[in-house]
């Protein structure tokens, strides 16, 4: 499924993102999610695209329809359950090549609590032809970001589940990019965010020395102070 996702996501269009990866199912073992979003004016133009969604396999569950917005954003609010623990880790990918294909599905068997998740997201389309230079963002080319969702029950041992993340980043570090989404980022990977800025973060530092001395506004945890710009 993934690799038949990996050739669909590299013909899209620009109205047409998917996000894929494993979810717990009823019983805890993982579940390979697919979920299109197709937004556009002709939404006749993107039932051919569903239709070889729905060929890479047989689906357990199709809720593909016409929504809204807002009901789009919240799909997913109810797999996280108030007060458990969670811990995010994340990889940026060129392409979901087979080593990658690989690091996923043995996360998934090999997942450790029935409340973690491997999400696997697309970027493409007009995001990716502004010029690196016109914002801070370093990264302006096709690419996906997995996101390494480990969960778990108040009371339990963090342990297992921590380690379960951390050697699922590993395995995948080795077919990544370099960087990464810096909000997503844990407060000690502060060399990631650097290379997630690439060319821009001499300029980066500059501003913020420049308009945050005082290193008041911090919606970037893993943005160093700025008392030093380089």
């Amino acid at each position: 499924m993934l690799r038949g996702y990996r050739a669909l996501v590299a013909e899209a269009p620009d109205e047409l993102t998917v996000m894929a990866g494993f979810l717990p199912g009823p019983a805890g073992e993982p579940v390979v999610f697919v979920c299109p979003f197709y937004s556009g004016p002709d939404l006749a133009a993107g039932a051919p695209w569903l239709d070889r969604l729905r060929a890479l396999g047989t689906p357990l569950v199709d809720q593909v329809n016409p929504m809204p917005y807002p009901d789009a954003l919240g799909m997913f609010d109810g797999g996280m359950v108030d007060g458990n623990h969670y811990l995010l880790r994340t990889r940026w990918l060129s392409a979901l090549t087979d080593g990658a294909v690989d690091a996923l599905v043995d996360a998934a068997r090999q997942v450790s609590s029935p409340f973690s998740a491997l999400a696997v997201h697309h970027f493409h389309g007009a995001a990716s032809r502004v010029r690196t230079a016109d914002t801070a963002f370093g990264l302006r080319t096709d690419h996906l970001l997995t996101e390494i969702i480990a969960g778990w029950a108040p009371g339990e041992p963090d342990r297992p589940h921590r380690e379960w993340a951390e050697r699922t980043s590993a395995a995948l570090a080795a077919h990544a990019l370099p960087g990464g989404y810096p909000n997503l980022l844990a407060p000690e990977e502060t060399d990631r965010v650097r290379l997630a800025y690439g060319a821009n973060w001499p300029r980066l530092r500059r501003a913020k020395h420049r308009y945050d001395p005082r290193d008041l506004l911090d919606a970037v945890p893993t943005l160093p102070p700025s008392v030093r710009p380089e």
